[in-house]
């Protein structure tokens, strides 16, 4: 079936997980699926056989490795694959694989889950290394005692309590010693590394706490200023730690560099790029891009050795334009046509760098900083737009997240300037920033809303049943239909529906899974692209962030950006679920129930919670009801509001209950969930009556469509005391008034109750629609008390006479100075 919904606000039954406020890594709060803790070791050696060991919980089903070989808004795939074999679950906590690295994958991170045949785990990093891999070997904890390793090595290990890891190796005089360390980045734990290289004296010779470039982890080099050994040194930042602060340090004398200038250029092109490395060290080379869009993740070889992460690239078909100094002199900069691409570094602190702009009246531009954003340059961009004059136009210090996103429209022709600089006046060699200035760009993207906040959706659809996410579309400067494909999902998924209208920020998007489906699991690329006839099509992905390490407040520290959805076909649930389609529709102000039917398996007598996957605007569903273990059927509650958008909305109800020793979600079928507008408005006027008395109430009545069926009207909300001989009123004919006889008891309390409402409830042969509306007012007032003959009074006595108001302090000495002063 499908439904095509009108463009509403959605209220989300979100289900909030309790956390302390410390840092948290994303498993901890993940209850029922499989969980992925770590991996033994954290990382794997290029162009070798390596045993990886998955440790976590709920993992004795354990069938396959998922890993995603690229992440969202990557240029481009590596054109070869990590092969995974040998895939065996030792128990219910620890699952063993063998996996293959092509000898020329590139280093770096890649995001990994296991799929059991009853779910998805939740997602770690694993690292890609070109060099040797070793384990850390305790004691090596005494500087004086460190681990022996060779040059262009990676070790992993982990950083307990207070615990220190030295590392030593001999270096020739002159020769080059860089230490990258991965610790955040790994997603295991909040870990804060610090990496310290020491000569044999243990003077500290080079060191590094937080490398913009890497997060919160570590790079730093040096020269050996003699021939001899030197120390590594490995630690928290602050001298703590845990079982779960794994680390991979890669230890040599390989490239590492932290810019790369210019940072970005067209598709296809041979870029001549200057890098500037972490041992100071500079070199140009020629970086051939990728003929796609996106993020170009560069890897860095040179003189045999290969850096052990990539430095971003942005591609994208914007001329470069690059700073030249000295550019303090406007009248030398040369005015360039947009759309370009600015491109610098700010070299010294206080430094400033200028460019020259074409605009044109009432063109507007976007000029979008990119610094610790993509390039993860310590840049924090200030960014500033002048006439040819110098007055200032425009400013933006961080409107586009961590950098720099203005949007100006030029009141004139004629030329620009574009000034950009570090918030706080810093600079260096690394301080490396692009400025991408256009007209506003079409752009389209795809989100999933999480079930369980803070936590990425994975979809697991049981054999011969459905499961249910909202997937929300993310349109700029376009409007239009759209198609949506997943593909390399499992066998026997069917999705609901594979458009997106142009009036729709969402669709709730059902995936059913045949009986005979075969259980497996993939990460399937969920793309979007616009309907068009003439025009070349607007394509767009899923982005999907999986926060992996999170900081106070649940602060997103680490993550991963996914353009591929992890689905499943899991094994069947216990039983099956169906949500029975309603007859008639709700209206605004009125109530209805969702009924929900199940059927179990012999034997199967687990509890089973409700919820909705979503909520149409001014709509809300009760989100604890439960069908109990001795039921086979639900009613779950619902309830629209006065201002309730109006329509037909596919609905679903989410299952969660225990399949064999956790739990799982399931989703009933799609029902067409209609919400029409109210068919009554009343006029309240204010009942007044004493204790001990009859009275009526009267509520005006205006009929705004017919109800097609026998209607009851029934008062509501009468305070204590007071009764109605006749509550319930029928419609008859062309009513106008609705009229309630009461009679109030003699100790009813005195006062004024705002409680009245009225409950229409239409009788249809399909079945009741019930509208409630108020709120009427009835005062309960005390009787005029009866009059008495009136006594003279007393004369009033007569009024005391006027006392002298004493002086403050302060008013003293006023009055003693005029004294003076008249003498």
């Amino acid at each position: 079936m499908k439904f095509v919904l009108p463009c509403v606000r959605l209220f989300f039954n979100v289900a909030l997980l309790g956390c302390s406020a410390g840092m948290l890594t994303a498993s901890s709060a993940r209850a029922d699926e499989p969980v992925l803790s770590s991996l033994t070791p954290p990382g794997v050696q290029r162009g070798v056989v390596t045993e990886i060991q998955f440790n976590g919980a709920r993992l004795a089903d354990a069938r396959e490795v998922l890993i995603y070989h690229t992440s969202a808004g990557a240029a481009v795939e590596p054109t070869t694959k990590i092969e995974v074999t040998d895939v065996v679950a030792e128990g219910d906590n620890i699952v063993k694989a063998k996996l293959t690295v092509p000898a020329d994958f590139p280093p770096g991170l890649l995001g990994v889950r296991l799929a059991t045949a009853t779910g998805i785990s939740d997602m770690r990093h694993l690292g890609i290394t070109a060099l040797p891999q070793f384990p850390e070997v305790e004691p090596n904890s005494d500087f004086d005692a460190p681990q022996a390793v060779a040059m262009n090595s990676t070790l992993y290990g982990v950083v307990t309590n207070e615990d220190v890891d030295y590392f030593a190796v001999d270096l020739a005089e002159g020769q080059t010693l860089t230490v990258e360390l991965e610790g955040l980045r790994l997603g295991t734990e909040f870990f804060d590394p610090s990496v310290t290289i020491l000569d044999d004296k243990r003077f500290e010779v080079a060191s590094s706490d937080d490398a913009p470039l890497l997060q919160q982890d570590c790079v730093c080099s040096m020269q050996a200023p003699r021939a001899g050994r030197y120390i590594v040194e490995v630690r928290e930042s602050s001298f703590g730690g845990n079982e779960r602060c794994q680390y991979r340090v890669h230890i040599g004398d390989f490239p590492r560099p932290l810019v790369v200038i210019p940072a970005g250029g067209r598709p296809g092109e041979l870029l001549a790029a200057t890098l500037v490395d972490a041992s100071g060290q500079t070199w140009t080379e020629q970086i051939q891009l990728p003929d796609t869009t996106g993020d170009f993740e560069f890897t860095a070889s040179r003189g045999g050795g290969v850096a052990p992460s990539p430095n971003r690239i942005r591609v994208i078909d914007f001329p470069n334009a690059l700073e030249t100094e000295p550019d303090s002199d406007h009248a030398t900069l040369v005015a360039v046509d947009s759309p370009v691409a600015f491109n610098g570094v700010l070299q010294e602190p206080d430094d400033v760098d200028w460019f020259k702009l074409n605009g044109k009246k009432d063109q507007t531009l976007e000029f979008t900083v990119f610094a610790r954003r993509s390039l993860r340059s310590p840049t924090d961009s200030w960014l500033e737009i002048y006439n040819a004059a110098g007055g200032l136009l425009a400013s933006n210090d961080d409107s586009g997240g961590p950098d720099s996103l203005l949007s100006f429209k030029f009141p004139e022709d004629g030329v620009y300037l574009v000034a950009i600089r570090d918030q706080l006046r810093e600079g260096s060699s690394r301080h490396a920033y692009r400025i991408e200035v256009a007209p506003p760009q079409a752009s389209l993207s795809l989100s999933i809303d999480e079930l369980v906040r803070y936590q990425s959706q994975t979809v697991e659809v049981p054999q011969g049943a459905s499961m249910a996410v909202v997937l929300r579309v993310q349109r700029a400067n376009f409007a239009g239909d759209l198609n949506l494909n997943l593909d390399e999902a499992p066998a026997g998924l069917q999705l609901s529906t594979s458009t997106i209208a142009a009036n729709q920020s969402f669709i709730p998007l059902l995936i059913t899974a045949a009986p005979d489906a075969p259980v497996d699991a993939a990460l399937a690329p969920l793309r979007v692209a616009t309907v068009v006839d003439a025009q070349p099509a607007l394509h767009g992905a899923l982005n999907q962030r999986t926060q992996l390490v999170s900081g106070q407040n649940r602060v997103d520290m680490w993550g991963h950006n996914a353009d591929r959805l992890a689905i499943a076909v899991t094994e069947p649930m216990p039983f099956s679920i169906e949500l029975v389609q309603p007859q008639v529709p709700i209206v605004r102000n009125g109530s209805a129930n969702f009924h929900v039917k199940v059927k179990r398996n012999e034997g199967y007598n687990e509890p089973i919670a409700l919820r909705v996957l979503y909520n149409s605007g001014g709509c809300a569903a009760s989100g604890s009801v439960r069908v109990e273990p001795d039921q086979s059927e639900a009613l779950v509650p619902v309830t629209a509001n006065a201002n309730a958008e109006i329509g037909s909305f596919p609905m679903t109800i989410l299952a969660r209950a225990k399949r064999t020793n956790s739990d799982a979600w399931v989703a009933t079928n799609f029902i067409n969930f209609e919400v029409a507008d109210s068919f009554f408005e009343y006029q309240f006027v204010t009942t007044v009556v004493e204790p001990g008395a009859s009275n009526s109430i009267a509520v005006g009545l205006q009929i705004k469509s017919p109800p097609e069926g026998e209607v009851d009207f029934e008062l509501l909300g009468l305070p204590a005391g007071v009764s109605s001989t006749a509550p319930i009123v029928k419609l008859e004919g062309e009513m106008t008034q609705l009229t309630f006889p009461i009679s109030v008891a003699a100790d009813a309390r005195v006062g004024k109750f705002q409680t009245l409402v009225i409950k229409a409830t239409i009788r249809r042969p399909a079945g009741e629609i019930v509208q409630t509306q108020g709120t009427g007012e009835i005062q309960i007032v005390a009787p005029v008390p009866t009059a008495t003959p009136a006594v003279a009074a007393a004369p009033a006595a007569p009024p005391p006479p006027p006392t002298e108001k004493p002086l403050s302090r302060l008013e003293q000495l006023r009055q003693a100075k005029q004294l003076l002063q008249t003498q």
